[in-house]
């Protein structure tokens, strides 16, 4: 849908895996390499585990394609067989046939004297297990006696393992002791890092004909990463939807905002807040909640008529629709106290009132077609310090390309308005206002007219 307007010949997030598409980053191309290597040895069995959506299906299709001829390659696609029934299934994709009465011990035969052949020939069977987790522990004891089938010099049968940490579990019960300790490699899937994530998004835009500057915003980067937790699947669909969201938007760029609303309809913008650590969650409260002890908060709700004869910082709302949100609700105003009382924060480079305030004066002159933002609070316009704070804790979570500040005036007092985005929709805005982190949300942030700032900036 979106491919035209971006320039893309073809779409560059599609879910099916396609070796095509398939990124060698994130330690992906020298776990082939390793894997292969243990294929080409005959080392036994090899175990592969990785979260659901690691990627573990791309890379076994990858390392089917690159092994060698004499490689015959069984992939058993239905972990839940039963330990009775494994030796037909292998048996089956070896090109054997079974009577309908035979037994499994006359089959194991049949299976043993068809590998022998094979190995005469030059030919080495290996088999994939997909979703390893799932297989029941008789039948994982059933493939440690297949692994037993060998000549005095090979095995006749490798077996690789794919699974989810679910399968380490598994592994750990003493029924199944002996297959765990015939395990010779036992390889991991990472999620990405961010630069990898990066390369991976940058990989799949390129492969898919894009020529373009970055499509996606640093803010935009933070945010993949973190909703996507680094996985592969997850990473793929949250792009997709979020390159039709900045479509949908008509922008060139796929913002933070597109990202958060990716994130909604895939069910995880509230999972962030979730996900976050208690440790996070501990030095963003002390951070903020400290920050807010050393100024002397008051909360500020004027009524219609207060606002009346006030200036146009007053905040008036020209739209009916949207009356609703014109006061300033429970917003917090902070007196000044002095700059050495505030703490600094290690890691985040100063982000200044001023260098923001000359970014909100270009944006507000360019925001054509945008109608609303979402006002986070309200503070007195020399309390610098606590803003650059506040603006640094900003950047760290989700990024600077959607934070504005604005000059207003309550009651002849000089105040900065702190917004975040801008949109076309009052359903836009709602959907970003419910995924913002939890940290913000305290500050009880709303919908606002946009329009309310034009002639301030």
């Amino acid at each position: 849908m979106y491919s035209q307007f971006f320039g893309l010949q073809t779409s560059p997030f599609g879910i099916t895996p396609d070796t095509s598409f398939f990124y060698s980053g994130g330690e992906r191309e020298a776990l082939i390499g390793a894997i292969a290597y243990g294929i080409s040895h005959g080392d036994g069995i090899i175990k592969v585990v990785g979260e659901v959506g690691s990627g573990k299906t791309m890379l076994s299709r990858m390392l089917a394609s690159q092994l060698p001829d004499n490689i015959t390659l069984v992939f058993l696609l239905n972990p839940s067989l039963r330990a009775s029934d494994l030796i037909f299934a292998i048996g089956h994709d070896l090109g054997l046939d079974f009577a309908s009465d035979c037994s499994k011990n006359y089959a194991l035969q049949l299976v043993q004297d068809k590998l022998l052949a094979m190995h005469m020939s030059g030919q080495r069977v290996v088999v994939f297990i997909d979703e390893a987790q799932c297989m029941p522990l008789e039948t994982l004891e059933e493939l440690r006696l297949l692994s037993n089938l060998e000549t005095e010099t090979d095995k006749l049968l490798q077996l690789v393992l794919f699974g989810q940490p679910e399968l380490d579990e598994h592994l750990a019960d003493s029924s199944v002791r002996q297959i765990k300790e015939r395990i010779i490699h036992n390889f991991y899937l990472k999620p990405f890092i961010r630069a990898e994530v990066v390369e991976y998004l940058s990989f799949r835009l390129h492969k898919a004909g894009y020529n373009g500057a970055p499509l996606f915003t640093a803010a935009a980067l933070r945010l993949l990463t973190r909703f996507s937790s680094g996985l592969p699947r997850k990473l793929t669909i949250l792009a997709d939807k979020s390159l039709l969201a900045a479509f949908s938007g008509q922008s060139s760029t796929v913002k933070a905002c597109h990202v958060r609303l990716a994130a909604k309809d895939s069910g995880q913008a509230k999972s962030l807040a979730a996900s976050y650590s208690a440790i996070s969650i501990a030095v963003m409260i002390a951070l903020l909640v400290g920050a807010a002890a050393l100024y002397k908060p008051f909360l500020f709700q004027p009524s219609s008529n207060d606002l009346q004869g006030q200036d146009v910082a007053s905040l008036s709302e020209p739209s009916p629709t949207i009356a609703d949100v014109t006061r300033v609700d429970s917003q917090q105003v902070f007196s000044k106290k002095s700059p050495e009382q505030v703490p600094a924060q290690a890691g985040v480079g100063v982000v200044t009132l001023r260098a923001l305030t000359e970014k909100t004066q270009h944006w507000m002159r360019s925001s054509n077609g945008m109608v609303y933002t979402i006002q986070i609070l309200s503070a007195d316009v020399d309390d610098e310090q606590f803003l650059e704070l506040f603006f640094a804790n900003i950047a760290a979570e989700i990024g600077l390309d959607e934070l504005y500040v604005h000059p207003v005036s309550i009651n002849e007092k000089p105040l900065i308005a702190v917004t975040l985005g801008g949109f076309a929709t009052h359903n836009e805005a709602s959907t970003y206002l419910d995924s913002l982190p939890e940290f913000i949300l305290r500050y009880q942030p709303y919908i606002k007219n946009i329009t309310s700032f034009k002639s301030l900036n």
